[in-house]
């Protein structure tokens, strides 16, 4: 079992992987990890998505070029092994939901719009209802926001600031979390509740 604490990762290559197995499988018990592929080539980042409690294939014939990076967004716990037990069905980590999403949050073309879809998607995966607000239980750099939505870090920084400005979100820095408005998660939810999660 690893464990990794908040803002930890762990990179996870080729040659780590079972080598008499075509694939692999990620097990995550607790907590949300952001993976993204690595390029071997270039060392550019290229986000997959957000997990959390589920298990995932990992092919190695498309993992030649790249490595996994996992990142830690609060306390994990997860294992790599080469079988698995889980009853349910387990997703290939490049054929999942999030793929989609973060191309269709890119597609918008306003900045503000894009942190917030990313906000409130977050918030209806992970997030926990309060009496007038909701909590996601981790927050994101603004570098992380940055690559995630295809704008500067700088960017991210003044928009997240209007948004606090506006009272859309707050720091929860009790939990290391964000407090997300209703009225933020109102104004997406028609982008959230057009999405189609199998």
């Amino acid at each position: 079992m690893h464990c990794l604490k908040r803002g930890q990762s762990l990179d996870i290559t080729f040659l780590d992987l079972d080598e008499t197995k075509t694939c692999n499988f990620l097990s995550i018990e607790e907590g949300v990890l952001k993976i993204c592929l690595v390029s071997t080539i270039n060392s550019d980042l290229y986000p997959i998505g957000f997990f959390g409690s589920e298990c995932l294939k990992l092919e190695k014939d498309r993992l030649r070029n790249f490595d996994l990076r996992l990142e830690a967004l609060n306390e994990v716990k997860f294992k790599i092994t080469s079988t698995h037990n889980s009853t349910n069905k387990v997703d290939s980590i490049f054929h999942n939901h999030w793929l989609l999403i973060l191309c269709m949050i890119k597609s918008s073309t306003q900045i503000e719009i894009r942190i917030c879809r990313l906000i409130a998607i977050l918030v209806f995966s992970f997030g926990r209802r309060n009496k007038e607000s909701y909590t996601l239980p981790f927050e994101l750099s603004h570098s992380q926001i940055a690559l995630l939505v295809g704008c500067t870090r700088s960017t991210v920084t003044r928009q997240i600031g209007f948004m606090r400005d506006k009272n859309l979100i707050n720091s929860d820095k009790n939990n290391y979390g964000i407090i997300v408005s209703e009225k933020l998660v109102l104004q997406e939810s028609a982008f959230v509740e057009n999405l189609q999660f199998a």
